[in-house]
């Protein structure tokens, strides 16, 4: 039993050395861009999402669904009266210009053909900043002419421009138009617009149809004579894009439309998954961390295995300890019952010795006195002889009675000493090989959180995504949830 110790350190060594040696037996930690030091085959079948597939697969079937745009329906009313509005402030401005320079705001021929006027008129325009005032519309206005037909028929011109649906520009990053859109007719820009309201309201719309903002711009210039450059440019700055695109619907409608979709590729067992000197890409990257983690996931199994095999010769040394120490007490219980049994005999021997009535003396009987008094004597003496020997046999057996039960004594006391000190010995081993195995649990407990939240991530997806790849993420989780069991099973083990 003392030798027990050296049993456990040795078998505790060897359930622990799979941990030392499970960094070493790790793939290489490559990198996207690294070049492969070797073939790497798939030592078993695989199934990784290839990001840059999944990439270009969810593009293409996001262009299928059209970009939610709205239309301004009052976007020309708007127009025309922010013009109307700058037309008659100018011309307002300008006739105050002239009563405070002439003392009147009609002017006489004499006063339009003046270079007081014509001085003003130049003035006026350096520091107009609204609509471009010419000499021939100062004269008109300092005639009295309110000039109602051209404000009408450059507020004409200024729909027709804004009728056709004028795209923004630029696009907002990462939304292209497909070859339609959903056109969403509002006339109040305020208005909240939904997903769901969207598709309700919309109009499908072709892209064709858009027209761009400086094309809108150039066709509107055009339509001015050469002397009226100068208000062309200004109004074709009040041009704007009636159409803004719904930027949050329209990515809600294309992830609603792609989240389900992934690009899977199968690696067989024993298929290459790069070559030596071959460049890591993203597809290879997500083979070979996947390949590690199945790697880890059989070491730490192994690992378990060990462990438990290590555990249960544990226990049957502790089984053997106790069994011996049951043996030893059976010996010293049948020791004890034959020194009592030997006791026994004694004190019988001694009791039956005891019982012995004197013998009767075969001397001749004298015939005188004096042979009366010897035999007297010789009585007394047989007397003394027999209180002797009973004295001795009673000496003898109180001094065998203690020499027995001392040696019972210390026998007892060596057997318990012996028991006490195999006790402590084990105690002191299991509290040890407690202590060791508590230092190796805590990197399993590590794992086995980063198990758990990967199950969390993996069920989250699960949640969201659609019915064509649940298959590959239910298998996932399904092989984390046995990796997390695989840990869990070493915070199962019991010490008896």
């Amino acid at each position: 039993m003392v030798k027990a110790g050296p049993r456990f350190a040795l078998i505790l060594a060897l359930a622990l050395l799979p941990i030392a040696n499970l960094s070493a037996k790790e793939l290489a930690d490559y990198q996207l861009g690294d070049k492969a030091e070797e073939d790497i085959v798939a030592t078993t079948k695989l199934s990784i999402v290839d990001p840059e597939g999944t990439a270009a697969m969810k593009e293409k079937e996001a262009m299928r669904v059209p970009a939610v745009v709205r239309y301004y329906t009052n976007a020309a009313d708007d127009l025309e009266a922010r013009f109307r509005h700058e037309f008659i402030q100018t011309r307002a401005n300008f006739l105050n210009s002239v009563e405070k320079d002439f003392g009147h705001r009609t002017l006489s021929v004499e006063e339009l053909s003046s270079p007081k006027f014509d001085s003003l008129a130049v003035l006026f325009q350096k520091q107009n900043k609204l609509f471009p005032l010419d000499s021939h519309r100062a004269a008109l206005w300092a005639a009295g002419d309110a000039d109602e037909a051209y404000e009408a028929s450059v507020a004409a011109t200024l729909r027709q421009a804004l009728s056709p649906a004028i795209r923004p520009e630029p696009l907002p990053d990462g939304i292209k138009l497909g070859y339609t859109v959903r056109l969403v007719p509002l006339g109040d820009t305020n208005v909240t617009l939904t997903a769901a309201s969207a598709e309700k309201q919309s109009k499908s719309f072709s892209r064709s149809n858009f027209v761009a903002l400086a094309d809108v711009k150039k066709d509107f210039q055009a339509l001015f004579l050469k002397e009226e450059r100068d208000v062309a440019k200004y109004l074709a700055t009040l041009l704007k894009p009636n159409c803004v695109v719904e930027e949050g619907i329209t990515r809600q409608l294309r992830a609603k439309r792609t989240d389900g979709l992934w690009s899977v590729y199968n690696y067989e067992a024993g298929e290459v998954i790069a070559h030596r000197g071959q460049v890591i890409d993203t597809k290879m990257k997500a083979a070979l961390d996947q390949l590690k983690q199945k790697a880890v996931v059989d070491q730490l199994q192994a690992l378990q295995v060990k462990q438990q095999a290590a555990v249960g010769q544990l226990q049957q040394l502790v089984a053997n300890d106790k069994a011996k120490g049951v043996q030893a007490q059976q010996h010293v219980l049948w020791l004890v019952g034959a020194l009592a049994a030997v006791v026994l005999i004694l004190a019988m021997v001694t009791w039956q010795l005891a019982r012995r009535r004197p013998v009767a003396s075969l001397l001749p009987v004298p015939a005188a006195g004096g042979e009366l008094e010897w035999q007297q004597r010789a009585l007394v003496a047989e007397q003394r002889t027999e209180k002797l020997q009973t004295a001795a046999r009673a000496g003898l057996l109180a001094h065998l009675s203690q020499w027995l039960s001392r040696m019972l004594t210390q026998r007892l006391i060596s057997q318990r000493r012996l028991l006490l000190n195999s006790q402590d010995n084990a105690a002191a081993e299991m509290a040890a090989l407690e202590e060791r195995l508590a230092k190796v649990q805590a990197p399993l407990q590590v794992r086995l959180a980063a198990y758990e939240h990967r199950i969390a991530e993996l069920e989250k997806e699960l949640a969201v995504r659609g019915e064509e790849n649940r298959e590959l993420l239910k298998a996932k989780i399904e092989m984390m949830r046995k990796q997390l069991e695989a840990e869990r099973g070493k915070n199962r083990v019991e010490f008896n």
